[in-house]
């Protein structure tokens, strides 16, 4: 099962760090994550940057990226600053 870790303010919204998904794509995990944390969490997916194994998704197939069991999805929250 993939391992899904969140950060940042992801991290605070949802309350834990990382637990272990059922999905077998990244829009899986994402549609996982506005089920099982809710609105607090959701305000963040729309341009939240998401990697797999280290990898930028927007690089690889985008949602329909394949997740195998020992993949680890790393979900950020949108970056500002200046």
């Amino acid at each position: 099962m993939p391992l899904v870790k969140l950060y940042a303010t992801l991290r605070k919204a949802a309350g834990e760090k990382e637990y272990r998904s059922q999905a077998r794509d990244v829009g899986q995990v994402l549609k996982e994550l506005r089920e099982r944390y809710g609105e607090g969490v959701s305000r963040y997916l729309r341009d939240c940057i998401v990697l797999v194994n280290g990898q930028n998704v927007g690089y690889l197939k985008g949602k329909r990226t394949r997740l195998e069991a020992d993949d680890e999805v790393s979900v950020f929250p949108p970056l500002a600053g200046g």
